[in-house]
């Protein structure tokens, strides 16, 4: 296939990588700033581009890895009568498309991106949508072609899954980014911690999160749960409701 890819950012940047090493042409890469462009494109032996009406006309593929807001204005910009276009959001309605283009989809990579950290696309999901079975169908063909875990899902699944993936990924990085902090505050070590995460999530490799669940909330001990909202509120008062919130989110799940 050939393929176009819009954006420079990470998610451009290790879809364009990966395409590129399964064969496939990438016809360009269009980026606002030029430099990350141009470094992207050599990588993968293409073109760079900062002008969307520079991108060919007869890429089979167009991936808008770019910002949410930005969608509607760079699908507007894209001239091709064939070629199908594809953002890459969690998020954004697939109807964002209507009126603007006639074949398009959406092509999402279930994970968080950065370059720091080179994605596995033999672990991540790629959930797919098109406006009809025949786009749906070549973008399945692409998305296989890198991962081997490809989802056809509705509309209502993948918002659904949006949303389970800011719990699982957002909020949990939030909540190690509380307990980094309250260990600095301490002067300990965060490291302390690290074999408890690892232990976690080997956990949820072999059974039901709500199976595993452990601690003072779903035991119900009241003493020591008002023994850490005492220290939090003297300490750390800014986690004081967090904590004070998910206690009883946990209490009232397993209340029964």
């Amino acid at each position: 296939m050939k393929i176009s890819i819009i954006g420079s950012g990470n998610v451009a940047s290790a879809l364009a990588k990966s395409i590129n090493q399964s064969g496939h042409t990438i016809d360009a890469i269009f980026g606002r700033d030029r430099k990350k462009a141009s470094d992207l494109a050599q990588s993968v032996n293409s073109k760079a581009v900062d002008r969307l009406s520079d991108l060919p006309d007869n890429s089979d593929i167009y991936l808008l890895a770019v910002k949410d807001d930005a969608i509607v204005e760079v699908a507007s910009a894209i001239r091709t009568e064939t070629g199908i276009l594809a953002h890459t959001s969690g998020a954004t309605p697939i109807n964002i498309f209507e009126g603007i283009q006639k074949n398009y989809g959406v092509f999402y990579p279930l994970q968080t991106f950065s370059a720091e950290l080179e994605a596995n696309f033999e672990e991540l999901p790629i959930c797919i949508s098109a406006n009809n079975s025949e786009n749906e169908a070549k973008l399945k063909e692409l998305a296989a072609s890198i991962c081997p875990n490809v989802y056809s899902i509705s509309e209502e699944q993948r918002k659904g899954l949006h949303v389970a993936a800011v719990f699982a990924n957002n909020f949990s990085n939030f909540l190690f980014s509380a307990a980094f902090d309250i260990c600095n505050r301490e002067a300990l070590n965060f490291d302390m911690l690290k074999p408890l995460i690892r232990q976690t999530l080997r956990k949820i490799e072999i059974a039901d999160p709500e199976k595993i669940q452990t601690g003072p909330a779903r035991r119900g001990d009241e003493s020591t749960i008002s023994l850490h909202m005492k220290w939090l509120e003297k300490h750390a008062p800014e986690y004081s409701q967090l904590y004070e919130v998910l206690t009883e989110a946990i209490i009232k799940k397993y209340e029964n």
